[in-house]
């Protein structure tokens, strides 16, 4: 390691165990529930009781996900002790981050700590959802795969994109991408051998739980099939409005473990909303597939890591549910673009991610903290949420306008 990556990890332990401490204490002394103490724990608790995930015990998380919610519990004895060890598994992950980072960015730039000291801001912004949700190991391996695409060692990027989809299943949305990125550039070999190491790498994290019990193994699949229109979603805050307005009816509900709205209008709604997401994201392969087509130099970077974000912001924003804790997935796409974006337009990106990030935080206490279980959301409320989404719509276009090539890219990001 060079001396200015050693700096950074200093910092960025110094910045974790100050915000852990504070983060901790909060939680110790206020009352508030954590999902890693109590949920986490509890399929941490039955596994060590050799229960199986699916067949013996209920779980929504996909087979990777809980090796790792596993592991933390191999070195607790309570609640507590369950969640300092997890916050030790998170740091673990998010140095892996750091280290990727600090390194892509020495390939775009004389200065990588400027790039690293980004991440570290997104992610103690996002301190609370990487705490208290298992969405930063599924966002390191999407980081670590662009890290391994970057020094063209695909068949880790490979590895890492099939891990990432057993551990959350959004990184697959990475492997369209990387075939097309791939094939337009001479290498068919190794795409064909991408599509064999992501079927084993899911054919062996299924295998144990396809033999328990065939008819459960895909329980966390069927789970979020079957959820409702959770209200942080971009249609959600439109139908919100309308029902506040009185011009239809929308109903308030917690269940799946978030809160929901239905009625006939939001219910019709959710049974689009798979179909138009399937749409725009295969649209988007299509696009991205033609762009590289009429290019002359298609070896792009900047461009392939563009079109991973396009492709994940749709499946947030095109979807049932939006949870704040969606946000920590955009970190590693957003800081790896700002290394190639002219300034005016990383600018913008970073400036826009960071105030979606701002009004994520407080509608957790405007309609979280301050608003009972099941009640309807004020007008306050629903238009936070609102304006959040339009901006994260906003940043999807200038997602998109990078993946086209559109003159978004400073000199030196063509590679």
């Amino acid at each position: 390691m060079d001396d200015d990556l050693k700096s950074q990890i200093r910092k960025f332990t110094i910045i974790f165990v100050i915000a852990a401490a504070i983060f901790y204490t909060a939680f110790r002394f206020s009352g508030i529930p954590s999902e890693v103490g109590t949920l986490y724990y509890r399929y941490a608790e039955s596994m060590l009781d050799m229960q199986m995930p699916y067949s013996d015990f209920a779980a929504e998380y996909p087979p990777f996900a809980m090796v790792l919610i596993l592991i933390p519990g191999l070195f607790s004895f309570s609640s507590f002790s369950y969640q300092i060890a997890f916050g030790l598994e998170a740091y673990v992950f998010l140095l892996i981050g750091l280290v990727c980072v600090h390194r892509i960015a020495g390939t775009f730039s004389d200065e990588p700590k400027r790039f690293s000291d980004l991440y570290i801001i997104l992610s103690i912004c996002l301190f609370d959802f990487v705490m208290d949700r298992y969405d930063i190991f599924p966002t390191i391996m999407c980081l670590a795969a662009l890290y391994f695409i970057r020094f063209d060692r695909m068949e880790w990027a490979w590895a890492m994109i099939a891990l990432g989809t057993v551990t959350k299943l959004y990184p697959a949305l990475m492997a369209p991408v990387l075939l097309i990125y791939l094939c337009m550039n001479g290498r068919k070999r190794d795409a064909l051998k991408g599509v064999g190491i992501c079927l084993v790498i899911g054919s062996l994290s299924m295998l144990p739980f396809i033999i328990s019990d065939p008819g459960s193994a895909f329980m966390f699949l069927t789970y979020h099939m079957d959820r409702g229109m959770q209200v942080e979603a971009l249609a959600s805050s439109f139908l919100m409005l309308f029902g506040n307005l009185d011009l239809i009816d929308v109903g308030y509900v917690f269940n799946f473990g978030s809160d929901n709205i239905y009625g006939p209008v939001p219910d019709a709604v959710a049974g689009c909303m798979l179909y138009l997401m399937f749409i725009t994201i295969m649209s988007t392969y299509v696009a991205y597939w033609y762009i590289l087509r009429k290019r002359d130099r298609r070896d792009s970077y900047p461009m392939f890591t563009a079109a991973c974000l396009a492709v994940i912001m749709l499946f947030m924003l095109v979807n049932k549910v939006l949870s704040s804790q969606y946000l920590v997935w955009m970190i590693p796409f957003v800081v790896v673009m700002a290394m190639f974006l002219e300034p005016e337009w990383k600018n913008r990106t970073v400036w826009m991610f960071g105030i979606s990030i701002a009004l994520t935080q407080i509608n957790l206490i405007v309609n979280y903290a301050l608003r009972p279980v099941g009640e309807p959301f004020t007008l306050p409320g629903i238009l936070l949420i609102m304006v959040r989404n339009i901006i994260l719509v906003l940043l999807f276009v200038i997602v998109v306008r990078t993946m086209s090539g559109s003159g978004d890219l400073v000199p030196d990001g063509e590679v």
